[in-house]
């Protein structure tokens, strides 16, 4: 038998659900399904063979959950593996068998996906497999040096890999039917791929109908069999068999390949399908030019940080209430002060005020002034996040600093739930895909906090640079002080390659200095500077202290940053305007 060739000359009809038919044939096991291929082998065996019996050619190990958290035992997910192979060989016949590996993730972006899965990934070889299936996928990250591990180890596997998607035609990861297409051209490790799960036949149809095709690696779909109600804590999936096979023809003459079903589909579904489709030739797909998108830019921030100019941003806090009159009125005197960009927080320290996004739109439209939101991912899911960059798109925002943000007060927990689906990591791979899609006329510019100050700089050089692979074009650092935290910049600028725009603010008061030095963590204030303020100083001394204090500190991070970002201590909008006055007289 020779799958590859095979697949290229005729439909391949695929086994259905395993894990939603062996619910419905044993409901009163509430275990995971997985492990029933220890606990009952002779159950899956037997629902194997009734998919086979119903004319699958291809069926698919039950160790879909083996790849997630559900089972999180490296040991006893390799066992499964091991098992589920076994059994799936035992029943096959001459029919292809595939290692099922279910989604894969990881939320953070930080930990290598390849040493999660490679127990699982070394059982299946070790028992003969040849054919992996990577299903209902939500993100392509880690999975290419996944399927470059399973070519070292056994240079004839073939690979396969389907994503899940919503009605929208988008995953959970934030992945568009069109960035999936074309991850799946581009990879040479994936012999065939398409979409499973996620939505009913009609649904599914509609986006393949739609979809462009780069390549012409066989094309794989298995729609679930419609949508899931819930009746005494069980998912019940309503669909219709007539119009899954009839939503499945016209699937078919998109140039699908392997076609089967996902959750709730039986082996009556799969008969009804391979009556009609089974072993019958092929459609052709319409190939399209695999070409890179144009992509501008026409932020001016960006082509000033670029060119070395060193771009002046200010930040401002959103008010706690509803009047905003003197924001406004600061950020028209930054507008009129010729500063390049004004950037507003989003409910520091975890207490909340305006929506930055909402009020940076009025600002950037009533003040002339570019203006960047922060966007926390502690407020917001997937959902909200996705739909904020839309939105504020939509309103002319073209810029972003994107960050995990800070936790609820202790204080506040039991009435405030941080959501925190995303870290800024994953919320920038979100933003690098909707400039792809949807911004590629105009790309958003967006960037990460540094908190330079860790223990370890080269493990914050190693996650800045996971922020530049998602596409951060710079970096906003915390107040700079001395000369320590310039050389900790400028070392960690060596590493990765970075944009770096230094944070200042400056100290209005003997008190002030006193507070930063003492309270802030991850902000250090040198004792000489503290000692240049006196608690008796009257308000025009201690600006005029801090106004030198911050030129000082300027020429010391002058060869190092890449821009000044200002934070504006107390509404002092004036003495902001009188420092970045002198720094263009100085250096400009």
């Amino acid at each position: 038998m020779d799958f590859l060739n095979d697949i290229k000359e005729k439909i391949i009809v695929s086994d259905g659900a395993m894990g939603t038919y062996y619910k419905a044939l044993y409901p009163d096991d509430n275990g995971i399904v997985e492990r029933a291929v220890l606990s009952h082998p002779e159950r899956i065996e037997d629902i194997h063979r009734r998919y086979i019996k119903a004319g699958a050619s291809f069926i698919r190990t039950d160790s879909f959950a083996c790849a997630g958290p559900f089972i999180s035992s490296s040991g006893e997910a390799a066992e499964i593996a091991r098992a589920s192979y076994r059994i799936a060989r035992k029943a096959a016949g001459s029919c292809y068998v595939a290692a099922d590996i279910g989604t894969i993730f990881d939320p953070a972006m930080e930990g290598s996906l390849l040493s999660d899965i490679r127990p699982v990934i070394d059982a299946f070889l070790s028992e003969g497999a040849e054919i992996f299936d990577f299903e209902t996928q939500t993100q392509t990250e880690g999975l290419s040096e996944i399927f470059s591990y399973i070519r070292e180890k056994k240079r004839e596997a073939i690979i396969l890999v389907s994503f899940s998607i919503n009605k929208a035609g988008m995953t959970t990861g934030g992945l568009s039917v069109d960035n999936i297409m074309r991850y799946c051209a581009e990879e040479e490790n994936i012999d065939g791929y398409g979409f499973n799960c996620g939505v009913g036949p009609s649904h599914m149809a509609s986006i393949i109908e739609r979809a462009h095709f780069y390549c012409d690696k066989p094309f794989i779909v298995m729609p679930n069999a419609g949508y899931p109600y819930t009746l005494r804590g069980r998912q019940i999936y309503r669909g219709d068999k007539e119009i899954f096979s009839d939503k499945l023809g016209i699937i078919v003459k998109s140039g699908a390949a392997l076609i089967g079903g996902c959750c709730g589909t039986d082996p009556d579904f799969i008969s009804r399908i391979s009556e009609k489709f089974g072993h019958s030739a092929l459609y052709p797909k319409q190939i399209m030019e695999l070409s890179g998108k144009k992509k501008r830019t026409r932020s001016s921030f960006y082509k000033k940080l670029i060119a070395g100019e060193k771009p002046i941003i200010v930040e401002l806090d959103p008010p706690f209430g509803s009047d905003i009159s003197k924001v406004m009125k600061s950020a028209q005197r930054l507008s009129d002060a010729g500063i390049d960009m004004i950037t507003l927080s989003d409910s520091p320290m975890g207490r909340s005020r305006m929506d930055p996004m909402l009020l940076g739109t009025l600002m950037q439209q009533q003040c002339g002034v570019d203006v960047m939101p922060h966007v926390a991912c502690r407020d917001r899911n997937i959902i909200g996040l996705r739909g904020g960059l839309l939105g504020s798109y939509a309103a002319g925002i073209r810029h972003f600093l994107m960050v995990t943000g800070d936790p609820v007060p202790a204080a506040d927990r039991n009435q405030i739930t941080p959501v925190f689906d995303y870290n800024s990591i994953r919320f920038m791979n979100m933003a690098r895909l909707l400039n792809d899609e949807e911004f590629s006329n105009d790309r958003i510019i967006y960037g990460g906090a540094l908190n330079y100050h860790g223990r370890n700089p080269d493990a914050i050089a190693k996650r800045m640079g996971l922020k530049i692979e998602q596409g951060a074009s710079f970096f906003l650092t915390q107040p700079v002080y001395g000369a320590d935290d310039a050389r900790r910049i400028a070392y960690l600028k060596e590493k990765t390659g970075a944009r770096i725009l230094c944070g200042l603010m400056p100290l209005v008061s003997y008190r002030n200095a006193l507070f930063m030095s003492t309270e802030m963590p991850g902000i250090h204030v040198p004792d000489e500077i503290v000692g240049r303020y006196s608690a008796d100083m009257t308000r025009e001394e201690a600006e005029e202290t801090a106004r030198e204090v911050t030129l000082d500190i300027c020429d010391q991070i002058r060869d190092v940053t890449d821009g000044y970002y200002f934070m504006v201590p107390f509404n002092r909008v004036s003495l902001i305007c009188s420092i970045i006055n002198e720094i263009r007289d100085r250096y400009f």
